[in-house]
């Protein structure tokens, strides 16, 4: 009887080792899961273009799930104050071990401007919706800081064509350089 009680013992601290070691391996498999998982919640950027609102603006990117984000922009046309606001959707996740990422977006807000010089009178600032793609660059060992470029296809209102015919029509008004029909935006951006 002394054996068999001996030989229970030893099976339980043998089959108890056991038990604590696999225990201990999938807990190191949980924690490398979850680091490949990690990302930032917010996103803060200073850069060019239509997506900053102008000429030289600020954007706020909050990401609930690691492929939405949602931002708003304000800036500074050369003849005012612009604003944006739209939705990004990354098809490469926003997650820290993604140092490359890209995306399409949608936005709506001041996407165009006209500046005549010595006639302020003309000079006006219109709202459109504007679609495009765009990558993230991020580097450093945390990946936080990092550059923003995009493509973007402004969709014009039928206020600013309208505009720009009446400007072309004026006598007074020497010459009239239309935008680009795509623009790009460059920014400098860090997560938090």
């Amino acid at each position: 009887m002394k054996k068999q009680v001996l030989f229970i013992i030893f099976l339980f601290l043998v089959f108890g080792q056991v038990y604590a070691q696999q225990t201990f391996q999938y807990k190191n498999i949980d924690v490398k899961n979850q680091t490949k998982t990690e990302r930032n919640m917010f996103d803060l950027g200073l850069g060019l273009g239509i997506e900053y609102s102008g000429f030289l603006g600020a954007q706020l990117e909050y990401a609930p799930i690691s492929r939405l984000g949602l931002f708003a922009s304000g800036g500074f046309f050369l003849v005012g104050a612009g604003w944006e606001v739209g939705a990004k959707a990354y098809l490469i996740p926003k997650v820290v071990s993604k140092s490359f990422r890209v995306y399409a977006t949608g936005m709506y807000g001041t996407n165009t401007a006209i500046m005549i010089i010595d006639a302020s009178e003309y000079n006006k600032i219109y709202t459109g919706p504007t679609f495009g793609a765009g990558m993230e660059i991020r580097f450093g060992r945390e990946k936080v800081n990092g550059i923003n470029v995009a493509l973007l296809y402004p969709i014009r209102s039928q206020e600013y064509e309208n505009d720009v015919d009446a400007l072309n029509r004026n006598p007074y008004i020497e010459s009239l350089e239309e935008p680009f029909p795509v623009g790009i935006s460059v920014a400098y951006h860090r997560e938090f």
